[in-house]
């Protein structure tokens, strides 16, 4: 069976586990309304699965959309 947790609980899980750890409410929640966090929403709760979060957390995946950017440095017109 599945370890689904609050965000809340998720995070203090964390804390527990490593009380140094920079993840926070905060960026778990932003993380997961983006949809890079797979959950299920249980009324108004978000609930996390604690082993694919750790499987994030170990591998998070590869972002190159910000070194792709051919228009950094360039004038652009506003609208």
């Amino acid at each position: 069976m599945a370890r689904m947790r609050t965000i809340k609980q998720t995070v203090e899980y964390l804390k527990n586990k490593d009380p140094d750890t920079a993840v926070s409410t905060w960026w778990l929640r932003m993380m997961v309304k983006s949809g890079q966090i797979k959950h299920h929403k249980a009324g108004n709760k978000f609930l996390i699965n604690l082993d694919a979060l750790e499987d994030f957390l170990m591998n998070p995946p590869q972002d190159d959309s910000q070194s792709t950017n051919s228009d950094f440095g360039k004038l652009r017109k506003v609208y």
